[in-house]
Protein backbone atom coordinates (compact mmCIF):
# COMPACT_ATOMS: atom_id res chain seq x y z
CA UNK A 1 0.00 0.00 0.00
CA UNK A 2 1.62 3.24 -1.20
CA UNK A 3 1.27 6.20 1.16
CA UNK A 4 2.77 9.65 0.86
CA UNK A 5 4.61 10.14 4.17
CA UNK A 6 4.62 13.95 4.37
CA UNK A 7 3.11 15.50 7.50
CA UNK A 8 -0.66 15.65 7.38
CA UNK A 9 -3.27 16.56 9.98
CA UNK A 10 -6.10 15.31 7.74
CA UNK A 11 -5.02 11.69 7.59
CA UNK A 12 -5.23 9.81 4.31
CA UNK A 13 -7.82 8.85 1.69
CA UNK A 14 -8.05 5.75 -0.46
CA UNK A 15 -8.06 6.28 -4.21
CA UNK A 16 -11.55 4.87 -5.16
CA UNK A 17 -13.58 7.68 -3.50
CA UNK A 18 -11.28 10.23 -5.15
CA UNK A 19 -12.02 8.62 -8.51
CA UNK A 20 -15.75 9.02 -7.81
CA UNK A 21 -15.32 12.80 -7.74
CA UNK A 22 -13.11 12.72 -10.83
CA UNK A 23 -15.69 10.67 -12.77
CA UNK A 24 -18.30 13.30 -11.95
CA UNK A 25 -15.89 16.06 -12.96
CA UNK A 26 -15.26 14.46 -16.34
CA UNK A 27 -18.99 14.30 -17.00
CA UNK A 28 -19.17 18.06 -16.29
CA UNK A 29 -16.40 18.79 -18.77
CA UNK A 30 -13.94 19.88 -16.10
CA UNK A 31 -10.28 19.89 -17.14
CA UNK A 32 -8.97 17.16 -14.81
CA UNK A 33 -5.31 17.74 -15.71
CA UNK A 34 -5.69 21.42 -14.85
CA UNK A 35 -7.29 20.58 -11.49
CA UNK A 36 -4.53 18.09 -10.67
CA UNK A 37 -1.86 20.60 -11.62
CA UNK A 38 -3.39 23.57 -9.78
CA UNK A 39 -3.84 21.51 -6.60
CA UNK A 40 -0.40 19.81 -6.86
CA UNK A 41 -2.12 16.46 -6.38
CA UNK A 42 0.27 13.51 -6.97
CA UNK A 43 -1.55 12.12 -10.02
CA UNK A 44 0.59 8.96 -10.19
CA UNK A 45 -1.37 7.68 -7.16
CA UNK A 46 -4.55 7.55 -9.25
CA UNK A 47 -3.18 4.58 -11.20
CA UNK A 48 -3.09 2.38 -8.08
CA UNK A 49 -6.42 1.52 -6.41
CA UNK A 50 -4.54 0.29 -3.33
CA UNK A 51 -2.71 3.59 -2.81
CA UNK A 52 -3.67 6.26 -0.29
CA UNK A 53 -3.35 10.01 -0.79
CA UNK A 54 -2.74 12.59 1.88
CA UNK A 55 -5.97 14.16 3.12
CA UNK A 56 -4.55 17.63 2.56
CA UNK A 57 -3.88 16.76 -1.09
CA UNK A 58 -7.41 15.38 -1.53
CA UNK A 59 -8.93 18.48 0.06
CA UNK A 60 -6.86 20.74 -2.22
CA UNK A 61 -7.99 18.74 -5.28
CA UNK A 62 -11.65 18.92 -4.20
CA UNK A 63 -11.36 22.67 -3.70
CA UNK A 64 -10.03 23.05 -7.23
CA UNK A 65 -12.70 20.78 -8.76
CA UNK A 66 -15.46 22.71 -6.96
CA UNK A 67 -14.05 25.99 -8.21
CA UNK A 68 -13.76 24.76 -11.80
CA UNK A 69 -17.24 23.25 -11.74
CA UNK A 70 -18.85 26.53 -10.65
CA UNK A 71 -21.70 24.31 -9.48
CA UNK A 72 -23.22 24.61 -5.97
CA UNK A 73 -24.40 20.98 -6.29
CA UNK A 74 -21.08 19.44 -7.31
CA UNK A 75 -21.03 17.24 -4.19
CA UNK A 76 -24.64 16.15 -4.58
CA UNK A 77 -24.18 15.26 -8.25
CA UNK A 78 -21.00 13.28 -7.56
CA UNK A 79 -23.09 10.76 -5.60
CA UNK A 80 -24.44 9.45 -8.91
CA UNK A 81 -21.03 7.90 -9.55
CA UNK A 82 -20.86 5.76 -6.43
CA UNK A 83 -20.25 2.03 -6.85
CA UNK A 84 -19.19 -0.82 -4.54
CA UNK A 85 -15.53 -0.14 -5.26
CA UNK A 86 -15.93 3.42 -4.00
CA UNK A 87 -16.03 1.98 -0.49
CA UNK A 88 -13.06 -0.37 -1.07
CA UNK A 89 -13.46 -3.60 0.98
CA UNK A 90 -16.42 -2.05 2.85
CA UNK A 91 -18.40 -2.14 -0.39
CA UNK A 92 -17.91 -5.88 -0.73
CA UNK A 93 -18.73 -6.43 2.95
CA UNK A 94 -22.08 -4.70 2.43
CA UNK A 95 -22.75 -6.66 -0.76
CA UNK A 96 -22.47 -9.93 1.14
CA UNK A 97 -24.56 -8.90 4.15
CA UNK A 98 -28.12 -10.14 4.66
CA UNK A 99 -29.90 -6.91 5.57
CA UNK A 100 -29.32 -3.16 5.53
CA UNK A 101 -28.75 -3.24 9.29
CA UNK A 102 -26.16 -5.99 9.05
CA UNK A 103 -24.40 -4.11 6.24
CA UNK A 104 -24.15 -1.00 8.42
CA UNK A 105 -23.07 -2.91 11.52
CA UNK A 106 -20.42 -4.89 9.64
CA UNK A 107 -18.99 -2.06 7.53
CA UNK A 108 -18.84 0.93 9.88
CA UNK A 109 -16.00 -0.39 12.12
CA UNK A 110 -13.78 -0.33 9.02
CA UNK A 111 -14.80 3.13 7.80
CA UNK A 112 -11.23 4.37 8.15
CA UNK A 113 -10.18 2.11 5.26
CA UNK A 114 -12.12 4.38 2.90
CA UNK A 115 -10.36 7.38 4.38
CA UNK A 116 -10.10 9.85 7.21
CA UNK A 117 -12.48 12.33 5.54
CA UNK A 118 -14.99 11.94 8.37
CA UNK A 119 -16.61 9.57 10.82
CA UNK A 120 -20.08 8.10 11.15
CA UNK A 121 -22.04 8.16 14.39
CA UNK A 122 -24.88 5.64 14.73
CA UNK A 123 -27.70 6.39 17.18
CA UNK A 124 -30.36 3.75 17.73
CA UNK A 125 -33.85 5.07 18.44
CA UNK A 126 -37.15 3.37 19.20
CA UNK A 127 -38.23 3.93 15.60
CA UNK A 128 -35.00 3.22 13.76
CA UNK A 129 -31.49 4.57 13.29
CA UNK A 130 -29.81 7.97 12.94
CA UNK A 131 -26.74 7.87 10.68
CA UNK A 132 -24.78 11.06 11.32
CA UNK A 133 -21.64 11.94 9.39
CA UNK A 134 -19.04 14.30 10.88
CA UNK A 135 -16.61 15.79 8.35
CA UNK A 136 -12.95 15.97 9.39
CA UNK A 137 -11.87 18.24 6.58
CA UNK A 138 -11.25 21.90 7.24
CA UNK A 139 -11.88 23.95 4.07
CA UNK A 140 -15.28 25.69 4.51
CA UNK A 141 -15.81 25.57 0.74
CA UNK A 142 -15.22 21.81 0.60
CA UNK A 143 -17.17 20.62 3.65
CA UNK A 144 -20.75 21.17 2.34
CA UNK A 145 -19.95 19.38 -0.92
CA UNK A 146 -18.38 16.46 0.90
CA UNK A 147 -21.39 16.18 3.24
CA UNK A 148 -23.75 16.16 0.25
CA UNK A 149 -21.64 13.50 -1.45
CA UNK A 150 -21.49 11.18 1.54
CA UNK A 151 -25.17 11.27 2.49
CA UNK A 152 -26.41 11.09 -1.11
CA UNK A 153 -23.93 8.29 -1.91
CA UNK A 154 -25.23 6.27 1.03
CA UNK A 155 -28.80 6.63 -0.24
CA UNK A 156 -27.90 5.91 -3.89
CA UNK A 157 -25.78 2.88 -3.00
CA UNK A 158 -28.37 1.42 -0.60
CA UNK A 159 -31.01 1.58 -3.33
CA UNK A 160 -28.82 -0.54 -5.56
CA UNK A 161 -27.79 -2.84 -2.72
CA UNK A 162 -31.38 -3.65 -1.71
CA UNK A 163 -32.66 -3.54 -5.30
CA UNK A 164 -35.20 -0.90 -4.24
CA UNK A 165 -34.92 2.12 -6.56
CA UNK A 166 -37.80 3.79 -4.75
CA UNK A 167 -36.20 3.52 -1.30
CA UNK A 168 -35.80 6.78 0.64
CA UNK A 169 -34.85 7.75 4.18
CA UNK A 170 -37.58 8.92 6.56
CA UNK A 171 -35.84 12.31 6.72
CA UNK A 172 -32.54 13.98 5.90
CA UNK A 173 -31.05 16.62 8.22
CA UNK A 174 -28.47 19.11 6.93
CA UNK A 175 -26.59 21.84 8.78
CA UNK A 176 -26.55 24.16 5.76
CA UNK A 177 -29.10 26.90 5.19
CA UNK A 178 -32.20 26.14 3.14
CA UNK A 179 -31.42 26.78 -0.57
CA UNK A 180 -33.61 28.43 -3.18
CA UNK A 181 -36.47 26.47 -4.73
CA UNK A 182 -34.53 25.41 -7.82
CA UNK A 183 -31.69 23.87 -5.81
CA UNK A 184 -34.11 22.44 -3.25
CA UNK A 185 -35.87 20.57 -6.05
CA UNK A 186 -32.60 18.80 -6.91
CA UNK A 187 -32.11 17.74 -3.29
CA UNK A 188 -35.66 16.37 -3.30
CA UNK A 189 -35.00 14.47 -6.52
CA UNK A 190 -31.98 12.74 -4.95
CA UNK A 191 -33.28 12.02 -1.45
CA UNK A 192 -37.07 11.76 -2.17
CA UNK A 193 -38.01 12.54 1.43
CA UNK A 194 -38.47 15.54 3.74
CA UNK A 195 -35.23 17.50 4.16
CA UNK A 196 -34.63 19.68 7.20
CA UNK A 197 -32.04 22.45 6.94
CA UNK A 198 -30.24 24.48 9.63
CA UNK A 199 -29.93 21.36 11.75
CA UNK A 200 -27.19 20.63 14.29
CA UNK A 201 -25.99 17.51 12.42
CA UNK A 202 -25.84 16.00 8.94
CA UNK A 203 -27.97 12.90 9.36
CA UNK A 204 -30.02 10.25 7.57
CA UNK A 205 -33.05 9.03 9.53
CA UNK A 206 -33.87 5.37 8.81
CA UNK A 207 -36.86 3.35 10.04
CA UNK A 208 -36.69 -0.10 11.63
CA UNK A 209 -38.49 -1.49 8.58
CA UNK A 210 -35.83 -0.09 6.25
CA UNK A 211 -33.08 -1.60 8.35
CA UNK A 212 -34.56 -5.06 7.79
CA UNK A 213 -34.67 -4.83 3.98
CA UNK A 214 -32.97 -7.94 2.53
CA UNK A 215 -29.99 -7.38 0.25
CA UNK A 216 -29.26 -8.84 -3.17
CA UNK A 217 -26.79 -11.71 -2.71
CA UNK A 218 -25.79 -12.43 0.90
CA UNK A 219 -22.89 -14.83 1.36
CA UNK A 220 -22.10 -15.40 5.08
CA UNK A 221 -18.88 -17.37 4.40
CA UNK A 222 -17.46 -14.75 2.05
CA UNK A 223 -18.57 -12.03 4.47
CA UNK A 224 -16.48 -13.57 7.23
CA UNK A 225 -13.43 -13.73 4.96
CA UNK A 226 -13.90 -10.10 3.93
CA UNK A 227 -14.15 -9.00 7.57
CA UNK A 228 -10.88 -10.76 8.37
CA UNK A 229 -9.24 -9.10 5.38
CA UNK A 230 -10.55 -5.69 6.44
CA UNK A 231 -9.27 -6.20 10.00
CA UNK A 232 -5.80 -6.99 8.66
CA UNK A 233 -5.83 -3.88 6.48
CA UNK A 234 -7.02 -1.75 9.39
CA UNK A 235 -4.22 -3.03 11.65
CA UNK A 236 -1.61 -2.22 9.00
CA UNK A 237 -3.07 1.23 8.45
CA UNK A 238 -3.33 2.08 12.13
CA UNK A 239 0.38 1.42 12.60
CA UNK A 240 1.10 4.20 10.09
CA UNK A 241 -1.01 6.85 11.82
CA UNK A 242 0.42 10.25 12.62
CA UNK A 243 -0.01 11.33 16.26
CA UNK A 244 -0.96 14.83 15.11
CA UNK A 245 -3.85 13.49 13.05
CA UNK A 246 -4.98 11.17 15.84
CA UNK A 247 -5.03 13.99 18.39
CA UNK A 248 -6.75 16.38 15.99
CA UNK A 249 -9.46 13.84 15.23
CA UNK A 250 -9.96 13.09 18.93
CA UNK A 251 -10.32 16.79 19.72
CA UNK A 252 -13.02 17.10 17.05
CA UNK A 253 -14.86 14.04 18.38
CA UNK A 254 -14.75 15.20 22.01
CA UNK A 255 -15.78 18.74 21.14
CA UNK A 256 -19.15 17.49 19.86
CA UNK A 257 -20.27 16.66 23.38
CA UNK A 258 -17.95 18.31 25.92
CA UNK A 259 -14.98 20.68 26.33
CA UNK A 260 -11.84 18.93 24.98
CA UNK A 261 -9.70 19.01 28.14
CA UNK A 262 -6.17 17.62 27.85
CA UNK A 263 -6.85 14.93 30.48
CA UNK A 264 -10.00 13.80 28.67
CA UNK A 265 -8.09 13.74 25.38
CA UNK A 266 -5.38 11.52 26.87
CA UNK A 267 -8.05 9.19 28.26
CA UNK A 268 -9.70 8.81 24.84
CA UNK A 269 -6.32 8.05 23.24
CA UNK A 270 -5.47 5.53 25.96
CA UNK A 271 -2.31 7.26 27.21
CA UNK A 272 -1.35 9.42 30.18
CA UNK A 273 -1.40 13.20 29.84
CA UNK A 274 2.40 13.22 30.26
CA UNK A 275 2.88 10.64 27.50
CA UNK A 276 0.57 12.59 25.20
CA UNK A 277 2.54 15.78 25.84
CA UNK A 278 5.83 14.00 25.14
CA UNK A 279 4.54 12.51 21.85
CA UNK A 280 3.31 15.89 20.67
CA UNK A 281 6.61 17.55 21.59
CA UNK A 282 8.43 14.91 19.54
CA UNK A 283 6.13 15.81 16.62
CA UNK A 284 6.94 19.53 17.14
CA UNK A 285 3.39 20.30 18.19
CA UNK A 286 1.29 20.80 21.32
CA UNK A 287 -2.20 20.25 22.66
CA UNK A 288 -2.96 23.98 22.65
CA UNK A 289 -1.78 24.43 19.07
CA UNK A 290 -3.96 21.60 17.78
CA UNK A 291 -6.93 22.73 19.88
CA UNK A 292 -6.64 26.25 18.47
CA UNK A 293 -6.44 24.84 14.92
CA UNK A 294 -9.65 22.84 15.38
CA UNK A 295 -11.42 25.76 17.05
CA UNK A 296 -10.48 28.12 14.22
CA UNK A 297 -11.54 25.65 11.51
CA UNK A 298 -14.88 25.03 13.22
CA UNK A 299 -15.48 28.71 13.90
CA UNK A 300 -14.86 29.65 10.26
CA UNK A 301 -17.28 26.97 9.12
CA UNK A 302 -20.09 28.00 11.49
CA UNK A 303 -19.64 31.68 10.67
CA UNK A 304 -19.66 31.06 6.91
CA UNK A 305 -22.40 28.44 6.65
CA UNK A 306 -24.77 28.86 9.60
CA UNK A 307 -26.85 31.45 11.39
CA UNK A 308 -25.88 30.24 14.87
CA UNK A 309 -25.51 33.15 17.31
CA UNK A 310 -22.01 33.97 18.54
CA UNK A 311 -22.81 32.73 22.04
CA UNK A 312 -23.70 29.25 20.72
CA UNK A 313 -20.59 29.07 18.55
CA UNK A 314 -18.43 30.10 21.50
CA UNK A 315 -20.05 27.48 23.73
CA UNK A 316 -19.71 24.74 21.11
CA UNK A 317 -16.00 25.50 20.76
CA UNK A 318 -15.46 25.28 24.52
CA UNK A 319 -14.96 28.97 25.30
CA UNK A 320 -16.14 30.23 28.68
CA UNK A 321 -17.84 33.26 27.13
CA UNK A 322 -18.35 35.14 23.86
CA UNK A 323 -15.67 37.69 24.71
CA UNK A 324 -12.99 34.97 24.92
CA UNK A 325 -14.09 33.57 21.57
CA UNK A 326 -14.06 37.05 19.99
CA UNK A 327 -10.52 37.72 21.31
CA UNK A 328 -9.15 34.37 20.10
CA UNK A 329 -10.76 34.63 16.66
CA UNK A 330 -9.29 38.12 16.19
CA UNK A 331 -5.87 36.73 17.12
CA UNK A 332 -6.17 33.84 14.65
CA UNK A 333 -7.54 35.73 11.66
CA UNK A 334 -6.87 39.42 12.30
CA UNK A 335 -10.60 40.08 11.89
CA UNK A 336 -13.66 39.85 14.13
CA UNK A 337 -16.16 36.97 13.96
CA UNK A 338 -18.90 39.41 12.89
CA UNK A 339 -16.85 40.87 10.05
CA UNK A 340 -15.79 37.38 8.92
CA UNK A 341 -19.42 36.23 8.80
CA UNK A 342 -20.50 39.26 6.75
CA UNK A 343 -17.61 38.80 4.34
CA UNK A 344 -18.29 35.09 3.76
CA UNK A 345 -22.09 35.23 3.62
CA UNK A 346 -22.21 38.14 1.18
CA UNK A 347 -19.76 36.69 -1.34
Amino acid sequence: MQIDKTSNTLGTASIPPILQYLDCSKSMGIDIDLALSNSSFPSKLLKDDTARAQGSDFQALLSELIKLSNNPLFGLHSAQYVQPGSYVVLGYITMNSRTVKEAIDKAMPFEKLVGDMGSTELTQTDNGLLMTWHCNYTNPEVIPHMVDNVLASWVTYSRWLADRPEQAPIEVWLTKDKPNEEILAEYQEVFRCPIKFNQSTNTLVLSNAQLEFPLRRPDPMLLKTLEQHAQTQLSELTSDNDIIFEVTRAIRDIMRTEPPRKERLAEVLGVSARTLQRKLQTANSSYQELLDNVRQESAEYYLAYSQLPMSEIASHLGFSDTRSFHRSFKLWTDTTPGDYRIQKQTQ
